[in-house]
């Protein structure tokens, strides 16, 4: 259940993503974005700190030309 909603979140917010956290790794927790960073191992770091369960959605965001190489 919960990677279904991470991922109908991800389907509605990957554009604003993009626009706001280009090429950042995000962390999303219960619908937000908890943390942002520049990589997946600071942010799991914070995530370890901050003690969270279940674990959070941990996602590099593309960048448009990421997205533009894959079509």
């Amino acid at each position: 259940m919960q990677l279904q909603q991470y991922d109908e979140w991800l389907a509605e917010h990957l554009e604003e993503l993009m626009v706001q956290y280009p090429g950042k790794v995000v962390a999303i927790y219960e619908g937000q974005i908890i943390f942002v960073g520049d990589t997946e191992s600071d942010i799991y770091q914070r995530i370890r700190e901050a003690d969270l369960e279940p674990m959070p959605l941990v996602f590099r965001v593309p960048c448009e030309e990421d997205l533009q190489s894959i079509l």
